[in-house]
């Protein structure tokens, strides 16, 4: 079954990467686990937020068990020496976050910036 909403949920700057993860809680909480398809996108200073050994890893290892994605930008990794193993396993490397952004609305997909 296909979900009846995709959002995806903009994370560019460390600080509201909290509040990024708590907006996807919250879709998930308000429109039911399989209802919704959301995905956290970050890049720039969002990155830093995602690390595996970061203070949001709980949260978001409780959203991806509700199937939620998440994926930083390559351009990003690059400019920061960072690589996929700073990321828990289910982060996602895509080549660009703001790509990521403008395709997946052009698909459909409704956007949030918290």
């Amino acid at each position: 079954m296909m979900p009846g909403y995709r959002v995806l949920v903009h994370a560019s700057e460390r600080d509201r990467v909290p509040v990024a993860l708590n907006n996807a809680k919250n879709l998930i909480a308000g429109l039911g686990v399989g209802a919704v398809e959301v995905r956290v996108v970050a890049y720039a200073d969002g990155v830093e937020g995602l690390r595996a050994s970061g203070p949001n890893t709980v949260l978001m290892d409780l959203l991806a068990s509700h199937g939620a994605g998440f994926v930083v930008c390559a351009n990003t990794l690059r400019s920061r020496n960072l690589t996929a193993e700073d990321f828990p396993d289910y982060v996602e490397t895509v080549p660009s976050g703001v790509v990521e952004l403008v395709v997946r609305q052009a698909e459909g997909w409704c956007y949030l910036r918290p």
